[in-house]
């Protein structure tokens, strides 16, 4: 889905991982991307923050933690 679009914030605390979500979202626009996290925490707390964008959102397990999929906008 995101093809290059991939921001990586494995090992990262909250709120850390949400702030490069928000960076994301005004550098791609409306473009698709991903945020790769390590933490549960940081994956749920991105998720509800993309989701609260307007983001439609696709979470998966990725090696050493979760890819958290931002569709087109």
């Amino acid at each position: 889905m995101s093809g290059s679009n991939v921001v990586d914030a494995r090992g990262l605390s909250c709120p850390e991982p949400v702030l490069m979500a928000q960076n994301a979202l005004k550098e791609y626009g409306l473009a698709a991307f991903s945020v790769e996290v390590s933490s549960a925490s940081a994956r749920d707390n991105v998720e509800k923050f993309l989701k609260e964008k307007g983001r439609t959102v696709r979470v998966e397990s990725s090696a050493g933690g979760w890819r958290i999929e931002a569709g087109a906008g």
